[in-house]
């Protein structure tokens, strides 16, 4: 088994706190492409720290599937 399969297990079992998560480590997150995880920090960076889970659907490209995550 290789080391991005443990770290991609591991990430979907722990999660990751999206206001201070590196985009390749969201990119680990099931559903989220590396392109999203770029979104979702370029968003954190632009605008301040997510305040709740919601602030999330602001983030161009996520949709309803990558928001379940």
């Amino acid at each position: 088994r290789s080391l991005d399969a443990v770290v991609e297990d591991c990430v979907n079992g722990v999660g990751v706190d999206v206001n201070t998560a590196s985009a390749p480590l969201l990119s680990r997150v099931s559903g989220i492409s590396s392109g999203l995880a770029e979104n979702i920090v370029a968003h954190r960076d632009a605008n301040g720290p997510f305040r709740s889970r919601k602030a999330l659907k602001d983030v161009a490209r996520l949709g309803p599937k990558a928001y379940e995550q």
